[in-house]
């Protein structure tokens, strides 16, 4: 199975030449594999306990990282710091995702790229909860089934659960008018590979079909974003 790593470098073939932000870095396992690859990348994380354990997954892995602690609504990195910012399963989790795409465009120089996703409101199954139909109801509904099932989470303990209501998901078109309007050039990546595994009239069956689905079958969007 391809890392996450290996995934962004068919869509980035240069991501080894580029300065990386991982922000949102979690436990660590993006920075570490990018240090395995002699990639110039750091980190941002706000739990103290993550940073501590991608500390010591880095030196179990024989590498250097650096990962700074704050957060993605107010970075400390000066203009044009980075080439490319990763936020995997970051957005939903974060105070303002308006915030938080403003400061990314402005740390990023001219060409740099995001890869972000975002979890999809109507999507069929719930990635974090593990339901099915749950992001099909009003949030105050989905709550009170979440507590008749016995689903919710521990969320004043450190790892830093949310409750569902809590979280920023997004439709399609509300996640592309939240990057248009920080003024990034928007890329589905799905359909991007998509375009690349069938090239000529296939493309279009393929991409109909895909279309139809994107709005309720998938639990999240994945986006490649342009400075």
């Amino acid at each position: 199975m391809k890392t996450h790593f290996e995934h962004l470098l068919d869509i980035v073939p240069d991501l080894r030449n580029r300065r990386v932000l991982d922000l949102g870095s979690g436990r660590g396992k993006f920075l570490v594999e990018l240090a395995q690859n002699n990639v110039n990348s750091r980190g941002l994380e706000l739990n103290r306990d993550y940073i501590q354990k991608s500390l010591f997954l880095a030196k179990e892995n024989s590498v250097s990282i650096h990962v700074d602690q704050g957060v993605g609504e107010d970075l400390s990195y000066g203009d044009s710091s980075f080439d490319f910012i990763n936020m995997a399963e970051v957005i939903e989790h974060v105070d303002s995702p308006d915030k938080v795409m403003k400061e990314s465009y402005r740390v990023l120089g001219a060409g740099g790229l995001v890869y972000v996703s975002v979890p999809n409101r109507f999507g069929l199954k719930d990635q974090h909860f593990d339901l099915y139909f749950i992001n099909w109801m009003p949030r105050f509904l989905s709550e009170m089934i979440l507590t008749f099932l016995g689903r919710h989470k521990d969320y004043g303990g450190t790892i830093g659960f949310q409750r569902l209501s809590q979280m920023h998901y997004k439709t399609y078109r509300s996640a592309k008018r939240l990057f248009l309007k920080h003024g990034f050039k928007v890329e589905d990546i799905r359909l991007k590979k998509i375009k690349q595994r069938f090239p000529g009239p296939v493309y279009y069956m393929v991409s109909f079909v895909y279309h139809l689905l994107r709005p309720w079958y998938f639990d999240s969007f994945h986006f490649l974003l342009t400075k």
